[in-house]
């Protein structure tokens, strides 16, 4: 048997953890892309990256303090899979429409999940159908409510749920999710809803055209939609599903901001209202219609296409 050939000696990676090494032969490998390299200069793949399932595209990813969900397009349908512990899938519906992205909303222990098409809600990794609340309790009233719309885009804020239908945002009544009043609560813009994100102060809102803030109101009457003209609407699907807090960055903004891509780059939204453009003086960001953006542990991952 002959010697064995060298093929990598030092390399570099995402973690530099030993110094570049500038290669002398075509035997050296000096720079390598989304690895990371050991302190020994061993190749290995990044930390927390793990195929879920190669043989189906995957996407609509979602976690927010509860069970994490991701949807996968098979051959004809679409099925939500919760991801456990130890990175394997497991059914939870199938039989949705291939191709159409998922929202998800939590609140408390209860997932609720909508694609423009079907809904439904999750408990204990167990799909059942979003409730009825139409049933009215308390004095007589003549307004007719209905059961949640299918919508494209979930939000739950003051006890009560969001959900946007091309561009009209309807509000559940108070302390319920499955009981609304098409006429009375609602917003309606001149465009496309791509995004809720609710904070403390406020819900943050982004159609296909502009962005703004809808201010905490003693009651919904009073609650008003504030646009940013100076800022461009946000890539959808590119908000956090988990709100940050960034007090110990270099941005020290009090409380639990949102945070979103837009064509202005990595937006920061204070839960008193404020805009912020975090990569604005930093880097050039590039354009596009979609995104997505994780935070963990002080860092931000942020896609856009």
């Amino acid at each position: 048997m002959t010697d064995p050939w060298p093929l990598i000696k030092r390399s570099l990676g995402l973690n530099n953890k030993i110094d570049q090494y500038q290669p002398s032969s075509h035997l050296y490998l000096a720079v390598a892309k989304d690895v990371a390299i050991s302190a020994s200069g061993v190749i290995e793949l990044p930390p927390g990256y793990s195929i879920l399932n190669s043989d189906f595209l995957c996407h609509s990813l979602f976690r927010n303090k509860g069970d994490a969900f991701v949807v996968q397009d098979r051959i004809v349908d679409s099925a939500i899979m919760k991801i456990n512990n130890d990175y394997s899938l497991a059914g939870v519906r199938s039989g949705l429409t291939k191709g159409n992205r998922v929202a998800f909303c939590q609140v408390g222990e209860k997932t609720y999940y909508s694609n423009g098409i079907q809904n439904g809600m999750i408990v204990g990794g167990v799909s059942d159908f979003w409730p009825d609340q139409t049933e009215h309790v308390g004095a007589p009233t003549e307004r007719v409510f209905y059961p949640a719309p299918i919508a494209t885009h979930l939000e739950y804020w003051l006890t009560s749920m969001w959900v946007a239908i091309g561009d009209i945002i309807y509000v559940a009544e108070p302390a319920s999710v499955g009981k609304f009043n098409f006429s009375k609560r609602r917003f309606q813009f001149g465009a496309n809803v791509v995004m809720m994100k609710a904070v403390e102060g406020g819900m943050w809102v982004s159609t296909a055209e502009e962005i703004g803030f809808i201010a905490k109101a003693d009651d919904f009457k009073s609650l008003r939609w504030i646009a940013k003209p100076a800022r461009r609407p946000a890539h959808e699907w590119s908000v956090s599903h988990e709100l940050v807090d960034l007090m110990k960055t270099a941005l020290q903004i009090p409380g639990q901001s949102a945070m979103w891509s837009s064509d202005d780059g990595l937006c920061v939204g204070t839960e008193d209202g404020r805009l912020e453009v975090f990569s604005e003086d930093r880097l050039i960001y590039p354009t596009g219609a979609m995104g997505a953006t994780v935070v963990d542990k002080g860092q931000c991952f942020n896609t856009i296409w």
